[in-house]
């Protein structure tokens, strides 16, 4: 076989025996009824889990929030979480990649202002 030959056949036994590059998908948006900004970020962690990261930021330190994260409707993240000293708050958590695609929402509500996020996204 020629060089040519052989170096194509290679990079396709590679992508396709560590499954490709890793794949993010993230979304932003403003929060309802005062200051704060999510952001929904999801990736491949491995062949069969995806990871999620659910962040709101910009708004008071010390306040709490209730969280709520999905993947097609099976609850991942249920929980209350109160904001750090800049405002921010995060939540990371890995799934099953469940077949097809994934739906993944994400919400919040501030339990001292009453402010509320809402996001989503749908991973491939």
């Amino acid at each position: 076989m020629r060089i040519r030959q052989v170096v194509p056949f290679i990079v396709v036994v590679l992508v396709m025996t560590l499954g490709g590059p890793a794949r993010a998908d993230d979304d932003r948006g403003s929060c309802s009824g005062g200051p704060s900004q999510w952001r929904l970020d999801v990736g491949r962690e491995s062949s069969t889990t995806l990871r999620l990261r659910f962040e709101i930021e910009g708004g008071d330190p010390d306040q709490e929030w209730q969280l709520f994260i999905s993947d097609n409707d099976h609850r991942v993240y249920v929980g209350t979480k109160v904001s750090e000293d800049n405002g921010r708050l995060r939540v990371g958590k890995l799934t099953a990649d469940r077949a097809g695609r994934d739906r993944i929402e994400a919400a919040g509500v501030n339990l001292d202002t009453g402010e509320s996020c809402s996001a989503s996204l749908t991973y491939r």
